[in-house]
């Protein structure tokens, strides 16, 4: 379902949207009754701060990929910041720390 979100339609796995000032809204798809996880990215001037990583599934890891060579435009990843413990939200977190080099940022608290 391509459901509109702040007057946008849903971002394909791999693209992003700008959809304020420094804010670039990804969508990734689910294998579940709730088929996607929104990903956050803010630009913090550095590199970009990401808001949820995703489910740890081969769709999440390729939609990754194609935003950190695509819309990312190879800038570095200064942090991840999970917003919860599901593993929708914080299942690649691993992954792209490891990926990128960036911390995670779990509760305020460096993990």
């Amino acid at each position: 379902m391509n459901v509109a979100y702040l007057d946008h339609a849903a971002p394909l796995p791999g693209q992003a949207h700008d959809i304020a000032p420094g804010v670039l809204w990804a969508r990734f798809p689910l294998p579940f009754q709730l088929d996607h996880v929104n990903i956050h990215v803010l630009d913090d001037g550095a590199g970009w701060a990401v808001i949820d990583a995703g489910l740890n599934t081969p769709a999440s890891i390729e939609a990754w990929t194609a935003l950190l060579a695509g819309p990312l435009q190879g800038r570095p990843i200064t942090r991840v910041i999970c917003t919860h413990m599901h593993p929708d939200h914080i299942g690649l977190a691993g992954w792209l720390c490891r990926r990128t080099g960036a911390p995670l940022r779990c509760r305020g608290r460096n993990i």
